[in-house]
């Protein structure tokens, strides 16, 4: 409630300033609740059917100072909140699987739910000048062109945020401009010096009436990065160290129980000193067994219970040791995208296209050896596209496209053609189940591979296997306007993965995701209040099988609904 009161001051500290700056205030946002069920994500013959609900309530303040400055704001509440799930309560996420920040790769093995939070997201000052137009702060982002290769998290969540500076140019019809960028700062402090994280853009479109074209390019400057070989290491070490540090816990707990009981039945034999000297002698371990055995009594061995419980926690810290380690390797990307779209409307034909190409390298902080090859450097390029046709005739809409993501699951040599490797791509969604991150299944859809790795569906950032693979999907699908306010859908989705991964004996996996039937229904009950609801059914491929780790795989039917209060 102190938050909350805190930004009502602040905005009427702001309003007392009318008589000097002509201060408008213009607030915008939404409110939704969402419900999930599926019937079986992890896509196995064991899983329970996962049902839940949450919320989120997001607000856009925009100051406008006077006609050339302007503050825009955002924050959001309840952001997350699953219904039902207690304030602050910590749940160990995807069975001990990483998850990370998107950027910097850090590692957050567990998620709080925390139903009061209250986090402001955006904060950036909109300049109007005689050369052009100025963007400074914590920008809102959203998506270029058809969103291939984005990750802006559209869905209105904002998480990761874009510190900037813009400079936008308009030109008659052209809008051109440069953006400098910040994802991690080390400058700050004196821990690491120069290990931050830029990227620089530079882009321009040109619009017309009934259609606009785009070319962006981007430089990415990460020096804090970690590769692909890395991170599956530190994925499956602290597996590893979740076994071991589990085994640990329970040999010392057998080891605890055992000698309490045997100081139990000691001490009508007088034999307590013996007790004492067992768990670390092997004579007097012997010698108790044989008291207590004389007496009718099974032997203990106090000496193999602590020796074991002693070698468990070893291992365990090694381990852990290992796990920290995997850590800290760190290298320097260096890349540049090149990103182009079209998108146009011509009658009753709209066309959405867009390309990508990725080259650079990887500059890591270790040698490592592949094929007999002493390597030190990753060389990067990697390529996609997407296309998208609609054809609208008598209140239907007939659609079908194809996209392509160039993929590569071999994280061992001195390449990577992986466009995953380098960006996560959630912002292009064509299939609620095996291509959105809305659907909440890119960390979780088929469960995991031999390694413990969650396979998780396209938009599934390199800590997934999916991911990186890549994959080649097509689509059709049909859209009927009902009523004014009410449309009803179909769409149908193909799907293979582009370099199937290997199992740890070198077997390929099956490259078939299968195929999706996605139904929706599109409803503005009334003025600023929309439903959403989609029934999902995925076919699921052999790729799932995890090249015969996961044996019996089941479909999955999801049931999503949605419904939004926007002002």
């Amino acid at each position: 409630m102190k938050k909350v009161r805190l930004i009502v001051v602040i905005c009427a500290m702001l309003m007392t300033a009318a008589p000097v700056v002509a201060l408008e205030v213009e607030i915008s946002g939404h409110y939704f609740v969402e419900t999930f069920n599926n019937s079986n994500q992890t896509l196995s013959d064991t899983d329970a059917t996962n049902d839940y609900g949450r919320m989120e309530f997001m607000a856009e303040p925009v100051f406008k100072i006077n006609d050339n400055i302007s503050l825009t704001t955002q924050f959001t509440a309840l952001q997350g909140h699953v219904w039902g799930q207690p304030e602050g309560n910590s749940v160990n996420y995807n069975d001990h699987t990483l998850t990370s920040d998107f950027e910097a790769w850090d590692i957050y093995p567990y998620r709080t739910d925390n139903p009061s939070n209250l986090e402001w997201k955006a904060a950036y000052m909109t300049l109007k000048t005689s050369i052009g137009g100025f963007i400074i702060g914590r920008y809102i982002d959203t998506p270029w062109g058809t969103g291939l290769g984005d990750n802006t998290l559209s869905h209105g969540k904002n998480n990761y945020g874009k510190d900037r500076i813009m400079w936008v140019v308009p030109t008659g019809d052209f809008i051109s401009g440069l953006v400098l960028q910040r994802n991690d700062e080390y400058d700050q402090g004196i821990e690491k010096n120069d290990a931050d994280y830029h990227k620089y853009y530079f882009f321009s479109t040109y619009k017309q009436e009934n259609w606009s074209t785009g070319l962006l390019l981007s430089r990415y400057a990460h020096k804090n990065f970690l590769n692909g070989r890395a991170m599956r290491d530190i994925q499956m070490s602290y597996a590893g160290y979740n076994e071991l540090a589990d085994a640990a816990t329970t040999a010392r707990g057998i080891y605890t129980g055992t000698y309490a009981q045997a100081l139990q039945l000691a001490a009508p034999l007088g034999a307590a000193s013996l007790v004492q000297a067992a768990p670390y002698d092997a004579t007097a371990s012997a010698t108790l067994d044989a008291t207590l055995g004389s007496m009718g009594y099974p032997g203990l061995d106090l000496y193999g219970l602590n020796s074991a419980a002693i070698s468990a926690e070893g291992a365990a810290a090694a381990a852990g040791a290992s796990f920290r380690e995997n850590v800290e390797r760190r290298s320097n990307l260096k890349i540049w995208v090149i990103n182009s779209y079209f998108m146009g409307t011509f009658g009753p034909i709209s066309v959405e296209a867009e390309a990508l190409y990725g080259w650079g390298e990887i500059e890591m902080d270790e040698t490592r050896v592949w094929e007999g090859k002493s390597f030190d450097t990753i060389d990067a390029e990697a390529v996609a596209a997407t296309v998208n046709l609609k054809y609208n005739v008598a209140g239907f809409t007939f659609n079908a496209g194809a996209t392509y993501v160039q993929g590569d699951s071999n994280f061992d040599d001195d390449e990577t053609n992986s466009v995953g490797y380098l960006e996560q791509s959630i912002d292009l969604e064509h299939g609620f189940l095996l291509t959105s991150d809305l659907s909440e299944l890119n960390f979780t859809l088929g469960g995991t591979d031999e390694n413990g790795i969650p396979l998780g569906n396209t938009a599934g950032a390199r800590t997934t296997v999916t991911g990186p693979a890549g994959y080649a999907s097509y689509w059709g699908g049909i859209k009927y306007q009902v009523l004014e306010n009410l449309n009803l859908g179909f769409l149908y989705v193909k799907s293979k993965a582009d370099d199937a991964p290997k199992t740890n004996a070198g077997i390929e996996w099956d490259d078939d995701h299968g195929s999706e039937y996605d139904f929706t229904v599109e409803w503005a009950v009334m003025d600023n209040l929309k439903f959403k609801g989609v029934v999902a059914h995925l076919d699921a491929g052999d790729y799932w099988k995890a090249g015969g780790f996961n044996k019996n795989v089941k479909d999955n039917t999801t049931l999503y609904g949605r419904l939004i209060l926007e002002f």
